[in-house]
């Protein structure tokens, strides 16, 4: 069994690894776990523990669905909190959904869905993950969302969809491609 998640790689923005920089000085008081840039990525379905039946499942849904998807550009804008900047335990930088996004969430989480798998439920919310937060205090967390709230920190192309498998370990998640297919 594998934990896995569909997902869109998420390249290290300079602009953003430039505020992820900031942050860290802005943060040290804080007991906070780093995400690793080298593993930055838009979770579109997080599926759980999976066997190599449902592994292989799950490559023909994401072959599937890259035939008919379309290269599109999404905006990395703002730093954020969740579940509020008042009780932080995550703290993500924002994409904007636009409409491909959007199409390419829902057609997933319905041939997922035709094929047996749970999903989400909640409204999409499409962030990049920065740090998973034990302790801070929150006027510091309210002040950054607040000033990081406009920020742009780059534009992502999504040109592939990916099975991740997820590694937990005591030094941070480590996310492994397990299968990519291609959008055109």
């Amino acid at each position: 069994m594998k934990r896995v998640f569909i997902g869109y790689k998420c390249p290290p923005f300079a602009e953003l690894m430039a505020t992820v920089d900031d942050l860290h000085h802005q943060l040290a008081g804080c007991n906070v776990k780093w995400a690793s840039p080298a593993y930055w990525h838009i979770t579109s379905h997080f599926i759980g523990k999976a066997d190599e039946k449902e592994i292989a499942i799950l490559k023909d849904i994401i072959t599937e669905i890259s035939k008919t998807a379309k290269t599109f550009n999404v905006d990395v804008t703002g730093i954020g909190f969740f579940p509020s900047a008042a009780r932080p335990r995550v703290m993500w930088a924002g994409v904007s959904p636009g409409d491909e996004l959007a199409k390419l969430y829902y057609r997933t989480g319905a041939l997922l869905r035709k094929e047996g798998f749970k999903t989400d439920n909640r409204p999409y919310s499409p962030h990049i993950t920065l740090t998973r937060i034990k302790q801070c205090d929150h006027h510091l967390t309210k002040d950054i969302e607040k000033n990081y709230s406009g920020k742009k920190f780059g534009t992502l192309t999504v040109n592939e969809i990916i099975l991740y498998e997820s590694r937990l370990s005591t030094s941070g998640a480590k996310y492994i491609p397990i299968h990519t297919a291609l959008v055109h």
